[in-house]
Formats: C-alpha cells, sequence, structure tokens
C-alpha cells in the first residue's frame, strides 16, 4: 500500500498539454481516463485538433460520442443519389439557378444551340456552387468532383461523368425555355418534375430518347412517365403561346406537318432516334385535343398541377386506342 501511495498517486501542478501551471485561469479537468489536463487546452483540442477529437488527446479513449456524419462516398452513383435525395426546396434552388443561367446564354446565341463546354462553364458548375455554396454537402461535391474531373481531361467539349446526367437536364430546360412562359419556370411543381424526367435516365445517357417516349406514350414504362407528362406540358404550352396559322390546316397530312414541326422540331431536335409514324399519329390526336380543350374550351393549359398525370394518362390513352382502332 505505501508503495502504491508513494509511485502511484504523484500530485499533478501543471497541464500536460501547454505544461503550464494550473492557476485560477487555467482550471484542471480531469477525464474519465483519469487524464488531467487544463479546461482551456481540452476546449481548444476538442473544437480545432486534428484527428479523433472526441478522444483524449493521450491515450484516445473516447470522451464523448460524436453524431454519425453524413455518407461521404465520393463517386458519380454516390453523389447522384445524395442529389436526388435533397430536399426538394434544395432541388428546386438549384433549378432555379439553371434558368437563371441559361437566360444569360440566350442573350449569347439564340438559337439554343449551346456547346457543352458553355453548359458546364456558364450554367451547371456555377449553380452547383452557389447552392453548395461551399458547405459540406452534396452539392459542393457535386460540383468538386465535376469540375477536377473536367479539368483533369482538358475542359473537352463533352460530358463524362457526373457531368453526364446535369449536362442533359441542362440541354432539357434549354429547349423548353424557348417554350414555357418565364413565370412557370419558378413554379416548384414544374421544376421537379423536370428533375425527375431527367433523373429517370440514369447516371450514363448523353442524350433523351425518343424510343423511351414512345414507351412512355403506350403507357406500359412508368419510369419514362415523367419524361411525357414534361413532354406534353410543352405541347400544350406551344398551343397556348405559339400564334395559331390564320386558317388551321383540313388536310390531315398538313395538320401532321404543322403538329411535327412545333412538337417534334422545336422540342425533341437534339434527342436520340426519331419518333415512329405510330407516335406521331397520336401526337396529332394529343395535339388537337389540347388545342380544342383549350383555345374552345377556354380551360387552362398543363404546367404541373398536382393531379395532371391522370390528364396526361388519358390523353395518351385515348390517343392509343384511337390509332389501335383505326388500325382494325
Amino acid at each position: 500500500m505505501d508503495d502504491f501511495l508513494d509511485t502511484q498517486l504523484l500530485p499533478t501542478e501543471a497541464c500536460i498539454v501547454c505544461t503550464e501551471t494550473f492557476s485560477s485561469t487555467h482550471q484542471p479537468v480531469a477525464l474519465r481516463c483519469n487524464h488531467i489536463l487544463g479546461y482551456s487546452c481540452l476546449k481548444k483540442w476538442i473544437r480545432s485538433g486534428h484527428g479523433n477529437t472526441n478522444a483524449c488527446p493521450f491515450c484516445r479513449q473516447v470522451i464523448f460520442e460524436t453524431p454519425k456524419s453524413r455518407d461521404t462516398s465520393f463517386d458519380p452513383p454516390s453523389i447522384w443519389k445524395a442529389l436526388n435525395e435533397q430536399p426538394t426546396e434544395r432541388r428546386c434552388a438549384f433549378m432555379s439557378e439553371l434558368w437563371k443561367r441559361q437566360q444569360t446564354l440566350w442573350t449569347k446565341d439564340q438559337t439554343g444551340n449551346f456547346s457543352v463546354t458553355s453548359l458546364l462553364n456558364e450554367v451547371v458548375i456555377p449553380s452547383l456552387a452557389k447552392i453548395g455554396n461551399g458547405e459540406s454537402n452534396p452539392f459542393t461535391d457535386c460540383r468538386d468532383l465535376v469540375f477536377a474531373s473536367w479539368r483533369s481531361l482538358g475542359r473537352p467539349n463533352a460530358a463524362h461523368g457526373l457531368a453526364v446526367p446535369l449536362v442533359r437536364l441542362a440541354r432539357l430546360m434549354s429547349q423548353a425555355s424557348s417554350i414555357m412562359p418565364k413565370w412557370l419556370t419558378s413554379v416548384q411543381r414544374m421544376n421537379v418534375l423536370f428533375w425527375e424526367a431527367n433523373s429517370c435516365f440514369g447516371l450514363s445517357a448523353t442524350t433523351l430518347s425518343w424510343n423511351h417516349l414512345i414507351e412512355a406514350a403506350h403507357l406500359n414504362v412508368p419510369r419514362y412517365f415523367p419524361l411525357l407528362h414534361v413532354y406534353t406540358v410543352l405541347v400544350s404550352q406551344n398551343i397556348v403561346h405559339n400564334p395559331e396559322p390564320r386558317e388551321w390546316p383540313k388536310k390531315r397530312h398538313e395538320v401532321m406537318n404543322l403538329v411535327v414541326d412545333r412538337c417534334v422540331k422545336r422540342i425533341g431536335w437534339r434527342w436520340e432516334g426519331k419518333p415512329s409514324n405510330d407516335f406521331k399519329d397520336m401526337l396529332v390526336f394529343v395535339y388537337e385535343e389540347l388545342r380544342r380543350h383549350q383555345l374552345d374550351g377556354g380551360r387552362l393549359s398543363l404546367r404541373g398541377r398536382e393531379g395532371e398525370e391522370n390528364v396526361v394518362k388519358g390523353l395518351w390513352g385515348m390517343a392509343a386506342w384511337t390509332l389501335r382502332k383505326n388500325a382494325e
């Protein structure tokens, strides 16, 4: 016992971190591991130290539990998944930045045929940086990975990796911005619809596809329905904001040419593939139904409202039924 008292219980007068003597302004604290150090030194270690700052700086015994950090995986699939799981308000704020910056591009090039370089450098990367705000979040991670990858490749006029779905989204929006009124781009539900329409194509598809839209139009592939919804909204907005011809054509092929010019060449001119003849017949039916309801019936155009999905499904379902009936 005497040996224990003489050798193990040693008085402590100085902080083992800074080696300064304890005083009224540098008071000692004892951790659960029995190490004694100055309160101010411990506070500095916890707040600005390096490594496991929730543990004793000497024996590394944990002194308090830290909240579980978010998934820090830094690869395209993980970051893309994290972006899709962001709150609606955050994603819509990002979309608003994309719309705003694309308007600047339109003032420079009114053809809307923007290069990948322009979209990345002037639209996508600055928008990610603005929403990320330099903080640790998926938008900042996305900006860092997209910019680093693009720069390492020599800033080519092509999208790679995580840049692919973002450039694809920007292209979809740029095509729509020449048709939709500006106020509609600020509607949250509309922005969610655009995000979902792009997201259903995943990470690898560089462009949207007419074949997938055709599949969605027959209502057999729910995955691509958001794209069909966006497309139908654009058709509806085209009817409202594109001036009518002085006299509506009476011959079927003339109607077909007009609808194809407005809804294929104007909307999906950069998409992969081309619409089939059956799809164009269905499109004419949908166009004429929307035109009848909006211009003759005085009903509101489609604009991504809640419950509008049923209207879209009804229009294309009737178009498919009419196509089958005419083929009998």
